[in-house]
């Protein structure tokens, strides 16, 4: 591990903090996404790379590599994991140890996935997974049913990403990217979910005079959101009525997905940074992983 001094200056809010004590856990890497513990190990992607990694002993190994695949999010599940495969439209399950044990790349209507991004869990073995759509293709939300059934539950999304489930089980919160917001969803007993309502846009709390994407997003036990700030330089904690809690500031422009430890004590995430020759290529951002302490420890 490396520990990096300094931080950001800090923007005019009183809520806003600059994590000094940075430990970088993963350097020289791609486009790094994705971060999840399955029990107490970090698995990770790299997106540039097509590379399902994770940290053992303090050393990244590979679990997995699928040529293409652009992998984006992850979600444990009693099988395995799911890896969400953005480039060529899939979701993937894999064995933890890397072998593959299912494809899907289509709801049961026989629809296509159009950029899967994230995945989350709710309690009753279903999964959530968002689906960002393209130019022609409004993003999109679907439900795979504990038997394995995968459906379209929302749709007309502007980019969407990361995706978390509330500790009651009750609501759906989505990360609309490309409107900087996001979205919530009540939750149905069948998975189905409840009309779109805005949940939080994000330019209205954090620090004035920045552009702030959302990107991957986690919840915590007390029902707090940690929302990456693609754009935005770090991540913000939001309540569940949705006020600022924290804005913490981090060196890098991009800060994609984050994970939060299984003692609560630290925030695991992404940053990458573009390079000059390509900065609208997601191949040619440079990447790490760090960790900080939890702003909000539990």
């Amino acid at each position: 591990m490396l520990a990096i001094l300094g931080c950001l200056p800090l923007l005019v809010s009183t809520r806003a903090s600059c994590a000094a004590n940075i430990e970088v856990l993963a350097q020289g890497r791609g486009y790094t996404e994705g971060t999840i513990f399955v029990g107490d190990i970090l698995y990770f992607v790299d997106y540039s790379t097509s590379d399902v990694l994770r940290v053992m002993a303090d050393k990244v190994e590979s679990v997995w590599h699928q040529d293409g695949c652009g992998p984006s999010g992850l979600l444990q599940v009693p099988q395995g994991i799911l890896v969400a495969c953005y480039s060529v439209n899939a979701v993937v399950l894999i064995s933890l140890d890397g072998k593959v044990l299912g494809t899907i790349s289509g709801d049961e209507a026989g629809h296509p996935f159009v950029g899967p991004n994230d995945l989350a869990a709710d309690a009753k073995g279903g999964v959530y997974f968002s689906a960002s759509g393209s130019d022609t293709v409004p993003g999109k939300v679907y439900y795979r049913t504990a038997g394995g059934q995968v459906k379209e539950v929302a749709g007309n999304i502007n980019y969407a990403n990361g995706l978390v489930v509330s500790p009651d089980g009750k609501l759906l919160y989505v990360a609309e990217s490309a409107s900087y917001r996001l979205l919530v969803f009540a939750i149905s007993a069948d998975g189905s979910l409840g009309p779109q309502r805005e949940f939080v846009k994000l330019g209205n709390i954090l620090t004035a005079g920045r552009t702030y994407t959302p990107d991957g997003v986690r919840i915590d036990r007390r029902g707090r959101l940690f929302v990456g700030l693609y754009d935005g330089g770090g991540f913000a904690v939001i309540s569940s009525d949705g006020r600022l809690i924290r804005q913490v500031e981090l060196p890098g422009p991009h800060h994609a997905n984050l994970a939060i430890s299984p003692d609560g004590k630290y925030v695991y995430g992404t940053t990458a940074s573009d390079d000059p020759s390509g900065r609208d290529d997601p191949a040619k951002r440079r990447g790490e992983l760090y960790r900080v302490p939890n702003p909000v420890g539990e």
